[in-house]
């Protein structure tokens, strides 16, 4: 598996290619690599040149196009523009499988499909009798202008806003948010939703914007797109009884989004290749 960065790459590399039992390189791979390798796997945005390199070895290619586009510059692209991206982008590697990180990325590239995990370790704890945190994890600059309003609504409520927490689980809600220039059509359809599982693996609702991971995903949680309906959304979910029943539906279901689930899935992908 070939790639580079933090974020995703790690989660999507590193993770999983350590269950699956892969070389995760960020680096061109040498003759003995490729040696070894029954499948090469690029992942982000990986140099085209590796692809090459695997084809001249006799190996198959895929890439796992989570994240490939520059941000925050592609992010204005509209959804025609996009998918003419991608396709250029997978026209250049010239693999023989693209992987989507949502079903609507995956339709895309004519290709698979496979969600994130949730973060190993990640378990459910107790549901409180009154909200303390509402948590973001991620960048602070994201947020744009929802995390003003997410700081006042929680101070309002006499709640704590924690960003990037040491520990999610102290979380009574979760939110994704995105604003500006780091929000635009690809972001809402072809990020993968691994905030989402997140949420879901602490047994906590989230409150996201209109996105395909939360459509495809289907979380207990609210969807909106106005800062005007935050309050509403937030005041949904201070009811213990609500956020009982999220913890109970989150908890029925979550096992398909563990790293162990999601990287046989990969395998199951992968092996599809290597048999043609």
């Amino acid at each position: 598996m070939l790639g580079c960065g933090q974020g995703s790459f790690q989660v999507r590399g590193h993770q999983l290619g350590h269950a699956l039992g892969a070389r995760v390189l960020s680096r061109t791979p040498e003759p003995a690599d490729l040696a070894w390798a029954d499948v090469v796997v690029l992942i982000k945005r990986t140099d085209p040149s590796w692809a090459d390199l695997a084809y001249q070895d006799g190996k198959p290619v895929v890439w796992d196009a989570l994240d490939f586009w520059q941000q925050p510059e592609h992010n204005i692209l509209l959804e025609s523009q996009a998918v003419a991206l991608l396709k250029e982008r997978a026209a250049t590697i010239g693999p023989h499988l693209c992987i989507g990180a949502t079903e609507s990325m995956a339709k895309a590239l004519g290709g698979a499909y496979l969600p994130h995990h949730a973060r190993p370790g990640l378990k459910p704890t107790k549901v409180r009798d009154q909200v303390w945190t509402v948590a973001y994890e991620g960048t602070k600059k994201y947020l744009g202008c929802w995390a003003t309003a997410l700081e006042q609504a929680c101070a309002d409520r006499g709640w704590r806003f924690a960003i990037n927490p040491v520990d999610l689980r102290i979380a009574d809600i979760v939110v994704a948010f995105r604003d500006g220039k780091w929000d635009g059509w690809m972001c809402r359809e072809w990020k993968s939703g691994v905030k989402i599982v997140n949420a879901m693996a602490i047994g906590r609702p989230i409150i996201s914007q209109p996105s395909a991971a939360m459509r495809e995903l289907q979380p207990d949680g609210s969807v909106i797109d106005r800062i005007e309906d935050l309050g509403d959304a937030l005041d949904l979910w201070a009811s213990k009884k609500a956020r009982l029943h999220v913890a109970e539906e989150h908890e029925a279901r979550v096992q398909v989004f563990s790293q162990s689930a999601v990287a046989e899935q990969y395998r199951r992908i992968l092996q599809g290749v290597v048999d043609g």
